[in-house]
């Protein structure tokens, strides 16, 4: 529905617009961050550092004072509680507003000697703002009161929004209705409406998820198809063939893929592991025995670097492999497309470009994506269209507890790989205390000079003073006027696919001796050489994320050490960084991450392979969810509830819910 209905002024709809408030629909769905509950209590029991409201009369007009660059602070008298009132207020240089014989309502801490440093104020009476009052995440220049007035418009037209929830599950679980849930998450009048509107939401969201996934699963799942024909002998002679000894997870993980590919049952699994555990091996003998079947087969990476290091591995192996991704000159793309679509040509490894419209197959067979959450659904599916029945294996390197994962993927089939390769040792991780290198900068001179190279690990491109986060282009400057003796190199998100993929291969090359960085090497080519890594600001990733970087420095025998730089003082995440140190594999570190992380950080640095819920927390609302599996397949099968069915299709065709 079209928030023009609303008639909002075109500065409130930029506002909303840097929000990704696009409708009605998103501007109701756009819930509080958190509640504060506002009481006014006497002057008289105040204590130190004690958030207070009052209302007061303004006795002595403001004045600004004015320290460093673009800081300042405001001062004015306040006669409260028959008391006079010090106010300060940081960085709002407008006193005009607080003129003498105003009454301002003021919300802030009590510092003592009857000052008070406020955070927030207006012109409202007090009695008005009493109670529970919710608080949203807003862009600077949007106050709380105008997006609660937007909100209040918006309410009227909940009814002309479809109502997915089937009435016989709001009447079995006691649920609000959809009108009742929007007005008391935005409205409280108590707690304990907050609760039920919390439940019926958090209910809906879940149900919402599991139809759309489910849907998604049994639509591949449920097909038949050819079985695969190959020799045994021949996969068993290459897996006896590698320089190393399978471990048991891995010979698992081919046997079950295998037994997939042979049945006349199309495949649609899940193979997660952790990092540096030999997934690739898995999928090399997918690949191999499809070709032996005479069948094509796709083999996906996210990004140019890493589909360049799958195929070397795959040329190593006895079949036709060929190379399809962007940069490639456009009459060899054009010489491969032909082969793809004569089945002359019979394995590719490639990235998004297999996903264009020009490109078909003869006998698409199987379909592998690496890093599976980097690809849509609706990408997958485009692929997964240019053939018939086609066996379909997803890989993730971020492990996701068993439970978990039923809950994310429906009914697909998992396999989880657990043990690593023997000649792997678990990285050596330490928490250091602070914002600078200078602690381990010795230790990163010593690797060097040992021939080795290093990653260093920004959370952000540009500086955020606000914020204290370090940039992945001031650490860079700083490296190199520091560390003129060392080759030190710049990856991050803006730069071109071709410069990312240069910058890479001159790393792995040993062009560079330092890699600056942001996440994007998460997902990168493996760099042996490389053993030593720091990561800036480290309390501001989620642990899954931390024990995925890391995994960048275990690619060889040599030992390898990631260091926690941050400056933190929340003493949680403080003992979530020590954690770190003693926690080595990969699926007890996203347990105990879910564990600890509340449902607003699925909102900030997004963990890894896990849905992007706006309310429901995995770990906390597990009851709920496996009551919301249960009843989205009842929904599936009965094929009644024509408001769900719709919102399933449209998910789907919009690929939005999951991408």
């Amino acid at each position: 529905m079209e928030l023009n209905k609303l008639k909002i002024t075109a500065r409130r709809l930029g506002y909303l617009e840097k929000m990704g408030i696009d409708s009605i629909e998103s501007l109701l769905t756009t819930y509080p961050s958190r509640y504060q509950t506002i009481e006014v209590v006497p002057f008289s029991q105040w204590e130190l550092n004690q958030s207070v409201c009052f209302e007061g009369l303004i006795c002595q007009s403001g004045r600004v004072f004015r320290f460093g660059r673009n800081r300042s602070f405001t001062k004015f008298t306040v006669l409260s509680w028959n008391e006079e009132l010090e106010i300060t207020l940081y960085n709002r240089p407008w006193a005009s507003q607080f003129s003498s014989g105003k009454t301002i309502t003021l919300f802030g801490v009590y510092k003592g000697q009857n000052k008070v440093v406020v955070s927030s104020y207006n012109f409202h009476p007090l009695q008005e703002q009493l109670g529970i009052s919710p608080v949203y995440s807003l862009p600077k220049g949007l106050r709380q009161k105008e997006f609660q007035d937007l909100l209040k418009k918006a309410l009227p037209y909940v009814d002309e929004l479809e109502d997915i929830i089937p009435e016989r599950y709001r009447k079995a679980y006691r649920l609000l209705s959809h009108r009742q849930a929007l007005t008391w998450i935005h409205f409280p009048q108590s707690e304990k409406a907050i609760q039920l509107a919390l439940r019926t939401l958090k209910y809906e969201e879940f149900l919402a998820f599991q139809c759309v996934m489910q849907t998604t699963c049994h639509q591949e799942m449920a097909t038949q198809k050819n079985p695969k024909i190959f020799d045994q002998k021949q996969i068993d002679a290459w897996v006896e063939s590698l320089p190393y000894t399978l471990t048991i997870d891995q010979q698992s993980a081919i046997d079950v893929a295998l037994e997939d590919m042979h049945s006349s049952k199309t495949m649609f699994r899940l193979v997660q592991g952790d990092v540096g555990c030999g997934k690739t091996v898995v999928a090399q003998a997918c690949l191999y025995a499809c070709f032996l079947s005479g069948q094509q087969a796709a083999f996906l990476a996210p990004t140019e670097i890493l589909a360049r290091q799958h195929y070397e591995k795959c040329k190593a192996m006895d079949m036709d492999v060929h190379l399809y991704v962007s940069s490639l000159p456009g009459k060899e793309k054009e010489a491969i497309r032909d082969g793809m679509k004569s089945g002359e040509m019979q394995v590719f490894v490639g990235t998004h470009a297999l996903f264009q419209e020009a490109v078909e197959f003869q006998n698409l067979g199987l379909v592998i994506a690496d890093e599976q959450q980097r690809f849509g659904v609706r990408q997958r599916r485009s692929l997964l269209e240019k053939g018939e029945n086609v066996d379909f294996m997803m890989m993730s390197a971020t492990p996701i507890p068993r439970t978990y994962a039923h809950f994310i993927y429906g009914d697909m089939d998992i396999t989880n790989i657990k043990t690593m390769p023997p000649q792997r040792k678990p990285v050596e991780t330490h928490y250091v205390p602070g914002s600078s290198m200078k602690p381990v900068l010795k230790d990163v001179l010593d690797v060097l000079e040992q021939g080795h190279q290093c990653y260093v690990v920004c959370a952000a491109i540009d500086d955020n003073p606000e914020m204290s986060i370090r940039s992945v282009r001031s650490i860079y400057e700083g490296m190199k006027k520091t560390l003129k003796d060392w080759k030190v190199g710049l990856l991050h998100g803006q730069l071109t696919s071709e410069e990312k993929e240069a910058t890479m291969q001159k790393f792995a090359r040993h062009e560079l001796d330092i890699l600056v960085s942001t996440t994007v090497i998460e997902v990168g080519i493996d760099v042996p050489n490389a053993t030593f890594m720091v990561i800036y600001d480290a309390h501001r990733f989620g642990l899954s994320t931390l024990h995925q970087l890391r995994g960048r420095v275990a690619r060889s025998k040599e030992q390898g050490v990631c260091i926690l730089l941050s400056d933190t003082k929340d003493p949680q995440a403080i003992e979530r960084l020590k954690k770190m140190e003693e926690l080595k594999d990969g699926f007890t570190i996203s347990d105990y991450d879910l564990q600890i992380r509340g449902p607003g950080d699925f909102l900030g640095v997004r963990q890894s392979g896990l849905p992007n819920f706006i309310l429901g927390d995995l770990q906390k609302d597990k009851a709920m969810m496996e009551v919301c599996v249960k009843d989205a397949k009842e929904i599936l099968a009965r094929q009644e509830d024509k408001a769900m069915l719709q919102f399933i299709q449209a998910s789907i065709a919009k690929a939005e819910y999951f991408d």
